[in-house]
């Protein structure tokens, strides 16, 4: 019985009397003041039940007013809480300072309800006050729920909104008063509370879990592509949007706050979602197509902006793949997921090869025109795919790609073909003795022709300009030299070949400016003429040996063949010689193969400079 005593003595108080008039518990009741208040009854509590304890007060009239007491006690209580209550009911409606305050106190007064609970424990219940524990935080917690819930179920949407779904009415009203109610939160009862409660993350909690249970009710029914991109929508863009402003933000941690739909609610959703975008992505396309298609059968001419033709179905095309793209990562909030739509644009490109095909094989007037047109938008579009790469699954990148290139190839190969067909007649003069008599003159009038060639050109962007300029720079140059290689001429002595090694280099500089001025960007082109030009003054085969490493080190793609035929043009080298020469450069070959890099490769020029 002493040790039970014992355990009894942290109730006991020294109550001093004194000439302040201290306000009764009704008074703090009424002014909600109400930590004062719950004082006052565990004063009464702790006192009433010590005595009762140790059982002093044997005498039956003192057990009688000691019951007394213990009822008026637990009436006391009750009228405590049920205030206390009240007023974290109206947690969400306060927006003054008074009530801030009354809240303030309503909190305090449940946690110190909670502390003299955990002063309880340890007692039987025989031992304690009937009312012990009171348990007034996990009842301030299920009224803060109950509170949510209420005002979720009750929230109205604003009527100046015009939205025809009654699905999305819901959503949209209970998601603006969830945004609100957070919002208050942050502002007036964040502050009320210990930090420790975490009191904003709480109602974070509730509200999202609310909302969630909205979304999922939602999901369960078949839905209509339209709520289907509605739901995604506020699952991945709107409600991010709401937990992300700045004053929410600040205080809520969203990443603790379990998925808005579970995965096995999501995944069908976003598969209906890309399905039909897909098909609106595949259905956009095809109609740009078509419009090009009936245009081109119809003979029209693409459209001239400030003289240049304006490829309207590049910016068609790359606007509308791309705003599909966009607005898909929108609504899945991942970019990884937009690579299920990118397909349609290598589906596309092979409809439009087909297409580019017609076209080439075509004998109608505008062919030439539309060709250019195209031209600009397969370049605009291998741009737009390079810069964008994260958005394409490898293989469909690399498919892309390679029908792009086909296509600029056979593009580039329609317009260097014909103007290989317009200079035909003066290419015969390269390399031959009319040629070493005056090879300005048919340098110049090769010029003069391929100038007039080119001038069809002139309405072409810019962009495109270069690239197909740059590639009958590249084709023009390499006739030139094929020409030069086919031995109309041998030069047999050094006074002939130092002659022709000034004229290539006169030459490479005409046809460098006069490509260049066309719009040809192909700079790197404007050496080849006057490094070949320098094996044809070198008279030492050692030294030729010398220049034609460097030469091969520069391109690689300079074959044995290559160097067999311009070595020929020097008719004062042996047999001997040349078979010297070639031998020991082509055990130099490999070695400078394996050690050039990229750069030097994407330089390949003698390729293309075919000879028997």
């Amino acid at each position: 019985m002493a040790k039970k005593l014992g355990k009894l003595n942290f109730f006991k108080r020294n109550y001093k009397k004194t000439d302040t008039e201290v306000p009764t518990f009704k008074q703090n009741l009424q002014e909600c003041r109400f930590v004062d208040a719950g004082k006052q009854l565990i004063i009464r509590e702790d006192r009433l039940f010590a005595l009762k304890q140790e059982g002093i007060g044997s005498k039956r009239k003192l057990v009688e007013e000691e019951e007394d007491s213990e009822a008026r006690l637990a009436k006391d209580y009750e009228d405590l809480l049920e205030s206390v209550m009240r007023t974290l009911e109206q947690s969400l409606d306060i927006q003054s300072a008074e009530k801030q305050e009354a809240l303030k106190d309503a909190v305090q007064a449940v946690l110190q309800e909670e502390e003299q609970d955990t002063r309880w424990e340890g007692f039987q219940e025989k031992g304690r006050p009937p009312w012990r524990p009171r348990r007034c935080k996990q009842n301030h917690e299920a009224l803060l729920e109950r509170l949510v819930h209420r005002r979720m179920e009750e929230a109205e949407l604003d009527s100046s909104v015009e939205i025809q779904s009654s699905m999305e009415q819901s959503i949209i009203s209970k998601a603006k008063r969830l945004k609100e109610d957070l919002l208050e939160v942050a502002t007036w009862v964040h502050s009320c509370y210990p930090e420790q409660e975490n009191v904003c993350q709480f109602y974070a909690t509730l509200y999202h879990n609310t909302f969630s249970a909205k979304l999922r009710e939602v999901a369960e029914y078949t839905l209509c592509d339209e709520d289907c991109v509605l739901l995604l929508q506020w699952v991945n863009q709107h409600y991010p949007n709401i937990l992300n402003v700045r004053k929410i933000k600040e205080v809520i941690d969203h990443t603790k706050l379990d998925p808005l739909l579970p995965e096995d609610m999501i995944t069908p959703l976003e598969q209906q979602f890309l399905t039909s975008k897909k098909r609106e992505v595949s259905t956009h396309l095809r109609k740009i197509l078509d419009r090009e298609e009936t245009a081109w059968k119809e003979g029209e001419l693409p459209q001239l902006r400030d003289q240049v033709y304006c490829c309207i179905q590049a910016i068609d095309v790359i606007q509308c793949f791309h705003g599909h793209v966009e607005n898909t990562q929108k609504i899945l909030g991942d970019e990884t997921k937009v690579r299920n739509i990118t397909c349609q644009m290598s589906n596309f490109l092979k409809d439009y090869e087909r297409f580019h095909a017609k076209i080439i094989k075509s004998r109608q007037t505008n062919t030439e025109a539309v060709l250019m047109v195209n031209l600009s938008f397969l370049i605009q579009c291998r741009d737009y795919i390079t810069k964008n790469a994260h958005l394409f699954p490898e293989d469909v990148k690399t498919n892309c790609l390679s029908l792009l290139t086909t296509m600029t190839e056979s593009s580039q190969h329609y317009f260097t073909s014909n103007m290989h067909k317009e200079l035909k007649d003066l290419y015969r003069k390269v390399g031959s003795y009319q040629w070493l008599k005056d090879s300005r003159g048919v340098c110049e009038e090769i010029l003069a022709k391929l100038d007039r060639h080119i001038q069809k050109f002139n309405n072409l962007d810019k962009m495109c300009c270069q690239e197909l300029l740059g590639g009958m720079h590249k084709e023009f140059l390499a006739e030139y030299v094929r020409k030069m290689m086919k031995q109309k001429i041998i030069l047999s002595n050094k006074d002939q070949q130092q002659m022709a090694a000034s004229e290539l280099c006169l030459n490479s500089e005409r046809i460098h400016r006069c490509l260049t001025a066309a719009g040809s960007n192909m700079d790197w082109l404007k050496d080849i003429l006057p490094r070949l030009a320098e094996l044809l003054k070198l008279q030492d085969p050692d030294s030729i040996k010398l220049e034609l490493v460097n030469l091969m080190s520069v391109y690689p793609d300079l074959s044995d063949r290559h160097i067999s035929a311009w070595l020929r043009l020097k008719g004062n080298l042996s047999t001997l010689d040349v078979r010297n020469i070639r031998k020991s450069v082509t055990c130099s070959q490999d070695q400078i193969k394996e050690k050039s890099d990229s750069l030097q490769f994407s330089r390949s020029f003698f390729s293309i400079v075919r000879i028997k």
